[in-house]
């Protein structure tokens, strides 16, 4: 490991002091840039921006996320906005089955269809509340938004679309494992993901496309999840070889240092440090987490605790992106700072990764006691 110059008790001490004061779960910034017909994409600081309207990329993340607080928190009563979120979706599909993704303030869609990311990404949830029994009371329409939107699925070209949906798959599967279609789905999107890697990969760069960009641990995540399910090691070994690179280059001394979106990481280019945004960060939890599954060597328990601090001034610029006062999350790190604005897609990724460290290091008893010197 690196020379460390914040120590793991230091670490354990911010990561307590932090769920301390928040002990639980606050969507109430999340609701404050919702309305009934579902999550505004952007913020003006700490109000919706209505000028940019809606997408169905932020309501799937929205609803992801109030999944996973209604299973990791125990609330008991659903949250009206869950049906909000998923209507969206009922309402952005398209007749051949795939999405559109944007969609104006009056409320007007404004392409016939959304990127290869947001096809993916509605797979994913959709996979993932199938998967689970607790929301078995929205069964026959997410089932019925899910087989119209799986077929679209084999015209994805980009790894990381196909990383998305495969997760959703993945979900479904592991509950409906005699779903043949499914099951040919996700060999044949990971036979893709491996192709691309084999076409791409050398030796200095492991990696599935000559440009890293945006949520990579993503893809990673996707192929360890399916190459355990699937009991294929070619997967497992692809898996291991592009999280050993990424891992090379997110963590430079004491912390997360993330691909910043003013400059993609290119093959044999500098890595940029300014548009560092908050999406990356619970894609990263699930990754470590998966890989100290598979192997439990407490450089990744160290690495997952310190991505979450990277939300709270461990990063580059030693400066927090939590807004205390609303209890929501800035939207990144930027040349001349953090960036104020306070949209769907950072605050979303925020309280994901607040409940994902909850259940990966608290409920597990991988951190050292409460501390309460605040």
């Amino acid at each position: 490991m690196d020379t460390l110059t914040i120590n793991t008790a230091e670490i354990d001490r911010r990561l307590n002091n932090f769920y301390y004061s928040n002990p639980t779960i606050d969507l109430s910034y999340i609701e404050k840039i919702s309305s009934s017909t579902g999550i505004f994409q952007h913020a003006s600081f700490n109000i919706p921006n209505y000028h940019h309207g809606y997408c169905i990329d932020d309501n799937c993340r929205a609803l992801l996320l109030l999944m996973m607080a209604q299973k990791q928190e125990n609330l008991g009563i659903e949250h009206p906005l869950f049906s909000s979120y998923l209507s969206f979706i009922f309402y952005a599909q398209n007749e051949d089955g795939s999405f559109k993704n944007f969609m104006s303030y009056d409320l007007r869609f404004l392409e016939d269809k959304g990127s290869e990311d947001s096809q993916g990404r509605t797979i994913w949830c959709l996979g993932y509340l199938l998967g689970n029994e607790s929301f078995d009371h929205y069964w026959p329409v997410a089932r019925g938004i899910f087989d119209r939107g799986i077929d679209q699925l084999l015209e994805l070209k980009s790894a990381r679309a196909i990383s998305y949906a495969l997760l959703g798959l993945l979900h479904y599967q592991e509950r409906y494992p005699e779903d043949q279609h499914v099951l040919n789905l996700i060999q044949s999107l990971t036979k893709f993901l491996e192709v691309e890697f084999q076409m791409c990969a050398t030796d200095e760069w492991p990696w599935f496309e000559e440009i890293i960009s945006y949520d990579n641990a993503m893809i990673p995540l996707a192929l360890f999840r399916a190459g355990k399910q699937l009991n294929n090691q070619e997967l497992l070994i692809i898996a291991e070889k592009s999280f050993d690179f990424l891992d090379s280059i997110l963590f430079r001394g004491d912390h997360l240092s993330l691909i910043g979106n003013e400059n993609w990481l290119k093959k044999n280019g500098e890595v940029c440090t300014y548009g560092q945004q908050p999406i990356e960060i619970p894609g990263i939890l699930w990754l470590y987490q998966e890989v100290y599954n598979i192997d439990p060597n407490p450089l990744y328990i160290d690495r997952i605790k310190r991505s979450f601090l990277w939300y709270l001034g461990l990063n580059d610029q030693r400066m927090s992106l939590f807004n205390a006062q609303d209890n929501s999350c800035y939207d990144g790190l930027e040349s001349y700072g953090v960036n104020k604005n306070q949209g769907a897609e950072s605050n979303i990724s925020f309280w994901m990764s607040y409940l994902l460290i909850k259940e990966m290091i608290f409920k597990e008893g991988l951190i050292s006691r409460m501390q309460t010197d605040i």
